[in-house]
């Protein structure tokens, strides 16, 4: 189960980098492209930081095993990535 639903979260995350990425070619090197991926930038590392520490602290309170902490790690580098490009499609419909 755990491998069906992480490899969703990992397609997902691989297509919003992609999008991220096509977004950094084309739009990124205007003053509103910056101001976007640096909005996205601070969404992003504010997530990873909730993240963290929510799997942070379940780890210390259940004890993850290795299988559930590398999962854990990797949902959370999914939803940093969807968090980043939603936050910059977002903002480009806003700019």
């Amino acid at each position: 189960m755990l491998n069906i639903i992480g490899s969703i979260v990992s397609f997902l995350g691989v297509v919003t980098f992609i999008f991220v990425i096509w977004f950094m070619k084309r739009e990124g090197e205007d003053e509103r492209g910056d101001k976007i991926i640096g909005q996205a930038g601070m969404v992003g590392f504010v997530s990873f930081l909730i993240g963290y520490n929510i799997i942070f602290i379940t780890n210390i309170i259940y004890g993850l095993n290795g299988e559930q902490y590398t999962f854990a790690l990797a949902c959370l580098l999914a939803l940093v990535l969807i968090a980043y490009g939603g936050t910059i499609f977002f903002l480009k419909k806003k700019y």
